[in-house]
């Protein structure tokens, strides 16, 4: 399993849509706070929008909004959508295989060591990542209080 820098950019793009989840995010301001191409962003919101994890609101003031609850979308969702079809042509050759032979030895393993990393992802959904940082931030400005005191 590779995680792809696509996977890495569709993250953080869910994450700046968590942050005002009933406020429409248009593309150009995403692409100015990711540094990444609008282009770019309009393949990874089709997969998003293919695996309905987004919605696109259109008319002023448009762009895109989750379609469904923070708690409900898992980073293993996000990573799915964008990534789920990317596998190189050798790992299909060998999946497709019935003769184990012509398998590579570490197949099993990389599938093994895959779905447990999907597992750990699925159990992480957006609304657990938008909390941790709030708390880390109200740490930070209460540590920040108790020093100046």
């Amino acid at each position: 399993m590779k995680l792809s820098s696509r996977s890495d950019y569709a993250t953080k793009a869910m994450l700046e849509l968590s942050t005002t989840p009933d406020k429409p995010v248009n593309l150009a301001y995403l692409a100015q706070v990711e540094d990444i191409s609008i282009s770019y962003l309009e393949q990874i919101f089709s997969l998003l929008r293919k695996h309905d994890l987004v919605k696109s609101v259109r008319g002023p003031g448009g762009g895109y909004i989750l379609s469904k609850p923070m708690n409900n979308i898992t980073i293993g969702n996000i990573v799915k959508a964008i990534d789920m079809n990317r596998k190189s042509k050798k790992i299909e050759q060998a999946e497709n295989s019935d003769d184990p032979i012509h398998q590579p030895a570490s197949h099993q393993m990389w599938e093994h060591l895959s779905s447990m990393v999907y597992g750990y992802l699925n159990k992480i959904s957006l609304e657990d990542i938008h909390d941790a940082r709030q708390r880390l931030i109200e740490n930070q400005q209460n540590s920040a209080g108790t020093q100046a005191a």
